[in-house]
């Protein structure tokens, strides 16, 4: 850039786009600003691609100078692109209230400027409030496409609205859409797997042409949600003669499947497998599954050796999990032993010292301590 002649508009908005797109938000607008000191005025395109640096790095203040920019040149009416990029802006830095103000001053927002707004208020948490717009969307008489539909899947995955997640299938098997997004397959599988309808899930699992890890982690964990530990190492046997590698959640999953069913010997097996088999490096969560597992055996000598393989003392799911199976079996030394390692990373941790009471009382229930 240094060496052109003379740099326009269309050479320094090249620029600035290259930098936001590649994450550069800091450097892109110090293209921007330094564009400005050469004496060029941006145009649409330019603004577009400013408001994404400050999205990317919260640059709320600049962020606002351009609307007013962009409304002083009577630029927002016109250019729905433009005023999306607007929404996007300060859904990105947090401001809702602004974003959507934004998105009804577009004249006639497109499938697009509906995704940003409904995917910034998914992301934000404000399920309600997506849900809505949705809705709105299509009551306006827009058709959803893949994008939105695999965000509103995953909202009823963790909200468990299955009536609504049924819905969505019905509307997405009209629009044709299943057969041609895997991803969106997938997003479906996980919605019933996490809703408990795994009849379904297998169903619209079994019509992927082409079953990936994601597709695959996503039936495992809805089977070994409902305790069906076998159905979960089934599958798993099946994925790896089909040639799929399981990874750190697929043995994640696994071993909370044996864990919850007691398959003591099955879950010691599939952790040694995770490296010996599959060089994979197990993390605190896949140990803090394994003391779970063998914990509610009671084997706390198997338990110790695990634990001399892993710096496990600030890990506070790993030592709850260590103190649960304390207080089921009344295991007074190892379990004062984890107290401490509890309280000294969290004093007010409230499940620690009712466990601990409950190891010496005995007054223990199973529900609480493990």
């Amino acid at each position: 850039l240094r060496k052109l002649p003379r740099r326009d508009v269309v050479t320094w908005t090249s620029l600035i786009r290259g930098y936001a797109h590649h994450g550069c938000g800091n450097v892109a607008l110090r293209c921007f600003w330094q564009m400005r000191k050469e004496g060029v005025s941006p145009n649409e395109v330019t603004f577009m691609f400013v408001l994404k640096a400050c999205g990317s790095i919260g640059s709320l203040e600049l962020g606002k100078q351009i609307h007013r920019e962009i409304g002083d040149q009577g630029l927002l009416g016109k250019d729905i692109v433009l005023g999306t990029a607007l929404v996007d802006m300060y859904i990105k830095c947090g401001v809702m209230e602004k974003a959507l103000k934004v998105f009804k001053s577009l004249q006639t927002p497109d499938v697009i400027a509906w995704r940003t707004l409904i995917s910034g208020f998914a992301q934000h948490g404000l399920t309600e409030e997506a849900f809505y717009f949705f809705r709105k969307m299509k009551d306006d008489g827009l058709s959803p496409d893949a994008i939105i539909f695999i965000c509103i899947l995953k909202l009823c995955s963790c909200t468990g609205s299955l009536e609504i997640g049924e819905g969505l299938h019905h509307d997405i098997n009209k629009q044709g859409l299943l057969e041609k997004d895997a991803i969106l397959a997938t997003t479906l599988v996980d919605m019933y797997a996490k809703c408990g309808l795994l009849v379904k899930a297998q169903e619209i699992f079994d019509q992927i042409h082409l079953k990936d890890l994601v597709s695959w982690n996503s039936l495992l964990a809805g089977y070994a949600q409902l305790g069906q530990a076998r159905n979960v190492l089934g599958l798993l046997f099946k994925m790896v003669s089909e040639g799929i590698e399981p990874d750190l959640l697929t043995f994640h999953v696994l071993l909370i499947a044996c864990s919850h069913a007691g398959l003591v010997k099955e879950g010691g097996e599939l952790f040694s497998e995770m490296y010996a088999a599959f060089a994979l490096t197990p993390t605190l969560e896949h140990y803090t599954c394994m003391v779970d597992l063998i914990g509610r055996a009671g084997d706390f000598d198997k338990m110790k050796v695990l634990l001399d393989d892993v710096q496990a003392c600030n890990h506070i799911p790993l030592l709850l999990s260590i103190l649960g199976a304390c207080c089921k079996w009344r295991n007074v030394s190892f379990g004062s032993w984890a107290f401490k390692q509890l309280i000294r990373v969290d004093g007010n941790c409230a499940a620690a010292y009712v466990c601990m009471e409950s190891i010496y009382t005995g007054s223990w229930s199973e529900d609480e301590c493990i």
